[in-house]
């Protein structure tokens, strides 16, 4: 090949046609060809794939079409640019801020997309041994964190009929794992420290213990709780939630646990209650990764683990809580799910916020259908069906949110929030 300052962006466009990519590309597509090796990239090099899959926690043998489109993909220089532009972006040492949509590529590669997207993912497995080798982390949090590759495969396969792949659209979402975040997989869910951004303060009363999250100022809900969908076309009875401020007290609307604002107005007395978690604070922001049951014993031993793991191992920034927003999450759950579910006994474990959503959020994620649409949704799983139910009788599903204390993973298995508000006598 040649070196890869002469391959051009509207060269590769061109051939691959792709030429709407033009205008995203263009201010990094330089910088990437210029740190581009003019041998084949140890990324597309058999053994390193082969590596890669052996790390991956694959059940399946390494799919031969996948060997077979890395070479493909090296003796097409359209392709080979490509592909080393997203890995390069992806993976590399770069600030990775910049916000971009990935080509297609069906019009070259047909069904094969996808396939080219999970061989370029397979380069996150030796990415995450590296950056890892650089932190305070057993093998198995790094073997774990590797998993997220097969996640992906998992969903690939469900909504395509079984071909091996990757999502374009959950491909980038990869390189949120490497320096310099502190995000890795412990035990079933997956953890990534940052700061609180969402308005919620929780404030916890001195004398019992008990809990309560206050809404932010200013959001507008619905007379069930809701947050609403649309602030430009609010149902009859919305009504908009306050907080206020001082030496002495906070005033504010409550959220119940179980995931739905009050209307009443509280004041707290700082003498009484303290605030234990507020916007800008350290939390462990949980992700919940495809494939895998969720039991309540699963549940439990990963947020004592990822508790564990980031206090003591990164002590310069202890997080207070961990923090979620998901379908997974929805009070909407008991609704539709059987109570044994182990969705349903998660939802009870935690403290569930109501967020803001267009509707109908996160069905991609149940259904994978591009556009979800409930009269060809597929039912081919109790979820699935159950789910498709529960839409059908008119309902729309809402996401939510979640926090749970550090403090309070201990007392996971009894409804802790639950059992502490039923009994508080200001809500």
């Amino acid at each position: 090949m040649s070196t890869a300052t002469t391959v051009s962006l509207d060269e590769v466009l061109a051939g691959l046609k792709e030429q709407d990519c033009a205008p995203q590309l263009r201010a990094h597509w330089d910088q990437a060809m210029a740190a581009m090796p003019s041998i084949r990239p140890a990324f597309l090099q058999h053994d390193q794939i082969r590596d890669a899959w052996e790390h991956g926690s694959f059940e399946e043998s390494l799919p031969q079409e996948l060997l077979k489109l890395a070479d493909r993909v090296a003796a097409d220089r359209h392709l080979l640019a490509m592909a080393w532009f997203i890995y390069w972006y992806t993976f590399g040492p770069v600030d990775r801020t910049w916000s971009w949509t990935m080509p297609e590529l069906t019009n070259c590669l047909g069904e094969d997309a996808g396939l080219f997207y999970l061989l370029v993912a397979m380069a996150f497995i030796p990415a995450v041994h590296e950056y890892h080798k650089t932190l305070p982390v057993t093998p198995r949090v790094t073997e774990d964190t590797c998993r997220q590759v097969q996640c992906f495969t998992l969903n690939y396969r469900r909504g395509m009929n079984g071909r091996w792949g990757v999502y374009r659209s959950q491909f980038g979402w990869l390189g949120n794992y490497l320096a310099p975040n502190l995000y890795m997989r412990v035990g079933r869910f997956e953890y990534w420290r940052q700061t609180y951004k969402r308005g919620f303060r929780v404030y916890r009363q001195v004398a019992t213990g008990a809990t309560v999250v206050l809404a932010p100022d200013k959001n507008t809900y619905t007379a069930q709780g809701h947050q609403c969908f649309n602030p430009s076309q609010l149902p009859a009875g919305t009504w908009q939630s306050v907080f206020t401020e001082d030496a002495d007290a906070v005033t504010g609307n409550p959220i119940s646990p179980r995931g739905k604002a009050m209307s009443k107005v509280v004041k707290l007395d700082k003498k009484q209650w303290r605030c234990v978690l507020a916007p800008g604070d350290t939390v462990l922001d949980m992700h919940i990764p495809a494939g895998g049951q969720m039991g309540p014993q699963a549940c439990h031993e990963s947020f004592e683990e990822a508790a564990r793991l980031f206090c003591e191992n990164f002590t310069d920034d202890r997080p207070k809580a961990i923090t979620c927003g998901s379908w997974m999450l929805s009070e909407q759950l008991e609704e539709c799910l059987p109570e044994q579910s182990n969705l349903v006994q998660l939802v009870k474990e935690i403290y569930v916020l109501p967020l803001p959503c267009v509707g109908n959020d996160g069905m991609w994620f149940v259904f994978l259908q591009s556009k979800f649409d409930p009269a060809t949704a597929p039912r081919d799983t109790s979820l699935r069906r159950d789910m498709l139910n529960y839409l059908n009788k008119g309902n729309v599903w809402r996401n939510a949110g979640m926090i749970v204390m550090l403090d309070d993973i201990r007392h996971f298995g009894t409804q802790y929030y639950r059992r502490q508000w039923d009994s508080l006598s200001l809500v």
